[in-house]
């Protein structure tokens, strides 16, 4: 007797899930927005291509993602994202093919020089001339000008 209330119980618990799924199952076939909110759920999000940081002018050379742990009483941290305009279009193909020489030449340059003058304009722009100086000289390639795209400094 009572094996027979259980089977019973049990039979009615498993007909009652069967109905829930058949209404939420009709729910979510129905509802076109919600087909629409939900249709990816189990799907595997693919990361977003990053976006290119290139121009149309063909003699820009971007140099994106540089951090580095500077001297100076003020600042300890600089990132930047910097763009490079190059006076011809052959030295911007070599750069583009040498930027991680030039990358390890401003992380080596900057790493070693205070902090104290880069919060300002002046200083910015005495920091872009030096770079540009030790290009020429380290590699022969002429830069005609050094765009900051980013430029954080952080205590």
């Amino acid at each position: 007797m009572n094996s027979m209330k259980i089977l019973k119980i049990s039979l009615m618990v498993i007909l009652l899930v069967a109905v829930v799924y058949v209404v939420v199952d009709m729910f979510f076939k129905s509802s076109n927005q919600t087909r629409e909110n939900f249709s990816k759920f189990s799907q595997r999000v693919a990361r977003q291509a990053k976006k290119s940081t290139e121009g149309t002018d063909k003699t820009m050379v971007p140099l994106d993602g540089i951090m580095i742990t500077i001297n100076g009483r003020k600042y300890h941290y600089m990132k930047a994202d910097m763009s490079f305009k190059m006076k011809n279009t052959e030295d911007t193909k070599i750069l583009e093919k040498n930027i991680d020489d030039v990358r390890d030449l401003i992380l080596r340059y900057t790493a070693l020089k205070g902090s104290d003058k880069l919060d300002t304009d002046k200083g910015k722009e005495a920091y872009k001339a030096t770079i540009k100086n030790l290009i020429y000289h380290t590699f022969g390639y002429e830069v005609e000008d050094i765009y900051f795209r980013n430029f954080v400094l952080a205590p």
